[in-house]
């Protein structure tokens, strides 16, 4: 699979995004697993992080009862929420490097996550939430009587032979947009893991080597693009199902996919800001392999001026604040966080849904689910 045309392949795609080191291995039943590497060694050590979040998902199910409630947001919101991200709460709280590195930064971080903002009742609309994922952590951690990383360890890792992942640092500093260096211990549950392509590799064998993992690839809620279960997003290429989760953090991004009806699995990690760029040309390489298709290009739809016009508006989160207004191919959009700001163009690509054409968020999609809501970098934000 992974021959001399793949490689050039990556070399390609980490050339055309600027991105200096690029992983990627592939599983496919009854083989070894294969490996290459542009820019470094294929056993390099990247920071993975939301790919840490199906391994959360996985320790929960184990330790958690997944109608059970969570001790800090109403009892509505049952576990199940919080790994689904169902919960209708906010995706962040506060700056979690305020609580420490010690054993105590996970339950001190969630203690405070009742004062979190509620947008919508559960099942609602489907909300990136990182604060779930911290609470899911500390509840798991509190039901195996150890801390999150010495459950994780004991559950997930040590089964599934993932022997050099941890939560320590990278063997490689990230890069290009939104490079920063450290990871906040309170946050590690929703994306904290430093790992290698072929330990992912293994996590992605062992996950489908059992049956009870099923239930974490099974549709919770609905993003812009796809599906999304426990801990997995789901896709569906060329009538074939197709799970995973990507990750994004401090200048390194990664993905993980897994096929279950083919036994196989892709992993593929870069220390880049702008890594998914390359991965998803390298990832359409794999799909065109093994599925005979790569992923479909949406058309665009035709919506009259009045219909983008009711989109058109200020939408506005803790973090940040975007400002919608018709333009460019369908919608422009400025995003203002902090003293930074930037802007895109979006085109339809159906009634409510948007794709970002070019630059460093190219493809990426958005979308308006419920009146008064939009809904950018999967997480929603009320009109204001």
């Amino acid at each position: 699979m992974l021959d001399s045309t793949f490689f050039r392949a990556c070399e390609a795609a980490a050339e055309r995004w600027d991105v200096p080191a690029l992983a990627v291995g592939v599983l496919l039943p009854g083989t070894s697993y294969e490996q290459l590497a542009v820019g470094c060694e294929p056993g390099t050590r990247f920071r993975v992080a939301s790919i840490t979040k199906p391994l959360t998902a996985t320790l929960a199910v184990q330790l958690l009862d997944l109608e059970g409630s969570t001790g800090i947001w109403p009892e509505d919101v049952k576990v199940r929420h919080l790994l689904s991200h169902m919960s209708g709460y906010d995706c962040e709280h506060a700056d979690l490097a305020d609580f420490g590195a010690g054993d105590d930064a996970l339950p001190a971080a969630v203690s405070g996550l009742s004062a979190v903002r509620r947008f919508l009742p559960v099942e609602q609309a489907w909300s990136y939430a990182n604060t779930g994922y911290w609470l899911a952590g500390a509840l798991c951690a509190a039901a195996a009587g150890s801390t999150y990383e010495e459950a994780l360890q004991a559950r997930v890792l040590t089964p599934a032979h993932m022997d050099e992942s941890d939560f320590g640092e990278p063997d490689l500093a990230g890069s290009g947009p939104g490079a920063v260096s450290g990871y906040p211990r309170a946050r590690r549950p929703s994306g904290g893991l430093v790992s290698t392509v072929r330990d992912l590799l293994c996590f992605a064998d062992w996950q489908l080597g059992l049956s009870w993992t099923r239930s974490l690839r099974v549709p919770h809620g609905k993003p812009a693009g796809g599906v999304y279960g426990l801990g997995f997003s789901g896709e569906r290429l060329a009538g074939v199902d197709v799970w995973g989760h990507n990750g994004s953090y401090g200048g390194f991004q990664s993905s993980l996919l897994l096929v279950p009806d083919r036994g196989a699995a892709f992993v593929g990690l870069t220390n880049s800001g702008q890594g998914k760029q390359a991965l998803r040309d390298v990832e359409d390489l794999w799909f065109e392999r093994l599925l005979g298709a790569r992923r479909r290009v949406a058309p665009t739809v035709a919506l009259a001026a009045e219909a983008l016009a009711g989109f058109c508006g200020v939408y506005a989160n803790r973090d940040e604040r975007a400002t919608v207004s018709a333009g460019g191919e369908g919608l422009v959009v400025q995003f203002v966080e902090g003293d930074g700001s930037s802007e895109v163009s979006a085109r339809p690509i159906g009634p409510k849904t948007f794709e970002i054409v070019g630059g460093p968020y190219s493809r990426d999609r958005f979308d308006f689910p419920l009146p008064g809501f939009a809904r950018f970098g999967s997480t929603l934000r009320p009109q204001v």
